[in-house]
């Protein structure tokens, strides 16, 4: 998975609002969501990768994040075209 660009970041306590420049579009998320899309801003990543560097921000135990919980959110990310799934293979673990 991999992340778009260039988005701007305003946090207030545990709502974050994502302003994407390449759509004009504002979004708010919650925390894990968030967190799901910033460890995708650095670099691409497995998702198995994105799931351990969620759980790791949100300070929960690994396998803690509901699998559901984080494909939906994934999903709902691909459909705004904030991520998009590449090839499993490449990016980091």
């Amino acid at each position: 998975m991999a992340a778009t660009r260039g988005l701007v970041w305003q946090d207030w306590d545990d709502v974050y609002i994502v302003y994407q420049p390449s759509s004009a579009e504002t979004h708010v998320f919650n925390e894990t969501t968030a967190a799901i899309l910033r460890s995708l801003e650095a670099e691409p990543l497995a998702a198995d990768g994105v799931k351990r560097e969620t759980e790791a921000a949100l300070g929960v135990a690994q396998g803690g994040l509901a699998a559901d919980d984080f494909v939906f959110a994934t999903r709902r990310l691909e459909e705004l075209g904030l991520i998009e799934y590449l090839d499993e293979a490449i990016g980091g673990q």
